[in-house]
């Protein structure tokens, strides 16, 4: 439960990028909670979003919002990259709240030996300034929330990625002794989380970290995934740099676009304090008990 009470007419809700990773969960969570709203994404439909009555779709191109606005009061919700979000400031600026998605690598990826993650903790660090920025300047409550490792079992590039490797393969290579820190955090607690920021004081002016409730090293964390799809746990530790030459495969084997630094990083604890989430969101994330659908259920792009 959020530490504040809601507003007895909260006001109503905005969900820019509901068709990513979160979306379906938070539309969810929206709906139980007795919000009404707009969902917006790329696609002039909801695609895999089933709307509830209480919500409508209406299709979002970021790079172009021609003369896209906000009624006055709406609480804002972003799913985008926060680094889409700064563009759309300015047509937000008579809503009542801003609650945006960022992640953890921030923080995690600004020392990366690989130029491009720390293009994105430099995107993702200059998105924070400007947005708190802005929120300042126009009087808005802003909030930003920053997951680890996020997965749902279906669409991740994160959990779900591995469990294709494991599906094609029977087994896992892993940059040995894959001894570094892992957090994952469930799309659906993510979903919780964005929830209980809305309407709340507490939760007002911050950055706030989003852990998953276990941390495992990241040989544990494949284990797990093992023993979620009912396979024989073959987890092969080989040198770095070896599997760093291999990463073209892996890219063909789950769709994702994966840095060379993947497997370095497996031997670098990334976790981080969730104290402060518990303190002003009542977070209490759940174990990490990964859960897959059948194959032909798992999109593969």
């Amino acid at each position: 439960m959020p530490p504040d009470s809601p507003p007895l007419d909260p006001a109503p809700v905005l969900v820019l990028g509901a068709s990513s990773l979160v979306g379906p969960f938070l539309v969810e969570r929206l709906t139980d909670a007795g919000r009404t709203g707009i969902c917006t994404g790329r696609r002039s439909d909801s695609g895999e979003i089933r709307l509830p009555p209480a919500f409508t779709w209406r299709r979002l191109d970021v790079t172009d919002p021609a003369d896209w606005a906000v009624e006055p009061g709406t609480a804002v919700l972003s799913l985008l990259p926060l680094w889409l979000l700064p563009a759309l400031l300015p047509r937000l600026s008579c809503a009542g709240q801003i609650v945006a998605l960022g992640s953890t690598s921030v923080l995690a990826k600004s020392d990366s030996a690989d130029p491009a993650e720390r293009d994105l903790a430099r995107r993702l660090g200059e998105a924070e300034s400007e947005i708190v920025t802005f929120c300042g300047s126009a009087g808005l409550r802003w909030t930003i929330l920053r997951p680890t490792l996020i997965h749902d079992g279906r669409r991740d590039a994160n959990v779900t990625a591995i469990a294709r490797v494991i599906r094609r393969f029977g087994f896992f290579p892993v940059g040995a002794p894959a001894s570094g820190l892992r957090q994952p955090i469930h799309a659906d607690d993510v979903a919780a989380a964005m929830l209980a920021a809305l309407d709340n004081d507490r939760a007002s002016g911050k950055s706030i970290n989003l852990p998953g409730s276990e941390t495992l090293t990241y040989r544990e964390m494949v284990r797990r995934v093992f023993v979620a799809l009912d396979r024989p746990v073959r987890i092969v530790p080989l040198p770095v740099s070896l599997l760093a030459a291999g990463i073209g495969l892996v890219r063909r084997v789950t769709g994702v676009e994966y840095s060379p630094a993947l497997f370095a990083r497996m031997n670098q604890d990334l976790s981080f304090d969730d104290s402060e989430a518990v303190r002003c969101l009542g977070y209490a994330a759940r174990p990490f008990r990964p859960s897959f659908p059948p194959l032909r259920s798992v999109p593969m792009d």
